[in-house]
């Protein structure tokens, strides 16, 4: 299978990419120089002009603009312009170049409680996008709403993260049933789930959170 992986420098992408290119052939679409697995193939592009997306049998959209603890309850005006530029504007403008080129099966990692109707504008930014990809309509969609993803990023977290995950991975013992799927969750753990999924050829809109895995 021929993949895209789009946020590959990202914690999910690099988890993903690092899954998908045992066995499948893996583009990783990238705006700088990185050090991936070598026979996993860097196509740079400037996000910021027009690129063009190569055939592919599945794409992989992992972009997230980075925000701290806090921004995910309030953002302030220049921090919303920059996150509505990534995960909506950005998110959209891929997955229809994709689409216009034949692309039928895409993946797309949003949030758990995703709502276009929030008054949380990250959740609200977050529905509208998967709004937006179902619109286009195709033969395979699958969302992935993770909670807290845990994993080693490139930039050390900060302290209010670390008490954040402190805290959650105590609460989390005592969510059960539908309340699981906002327990942390391990970015490997996603990543699996994402590369499982494209191949079982699933067809529709599907939604997978923290409880599928």
């Amino acid at each position: 299978m021929k993949c895209i992986v789009s946020g590959s420098t990202g914690l999910v992408g690099k988890s993903l990419i690092n899954i998908l290119s045992k066995n499948n052939e893996v583009i990783a679409l990238t705006r700088r120089e990185y050090k991936f697995p070598e026979n996993v193939k860097q196509l740079l592009v400037d996000y910021d002009n027009e690129f063009i997306i190569p055939k592919a049998d599945h794409l992989f959209i992992c972009l997230g603009y980075p925000l701290k603890l806090l921004e995910l309850i309030k953002m302030n005006a220049s921090v919303k312009q920059d996150f509505y530029k990534v995960d909506f504007e950005l998110v959209c403008k891929i997955a229809k170049k994709a689409k216009k080129i034949g692309i039928e099966n895409l993946s797309v990692v949003s949030a758990v409680g995703a709502n276009q109707q929030s008054t949380n504008y990250y959740l609200k930014i977050k529905g509208e996008m998967e709004n937006n990809l179902i619109n286009l309509d195709f033969k395979n969609l699958n969302i992935y709403q993770p909670s807290h993803l845990l994993g080693k990023r490139e930039k050390p977290i900060d302290l209010s993260v670390k008490i954040f995950e402190g805290i959650t991975k105590i609460t989390g013992n005592f969510l059960f049933g539908p309340l699981a799927k906002f327990k942390n969750v391990e970015v490997d753990d996603i990543a699996n789930l994402m590369a499982k999924n494209s191949e079982r050829l699933l067809k529709g809109i599907n939604y997978f959170s923290r409880r599928d895995i």
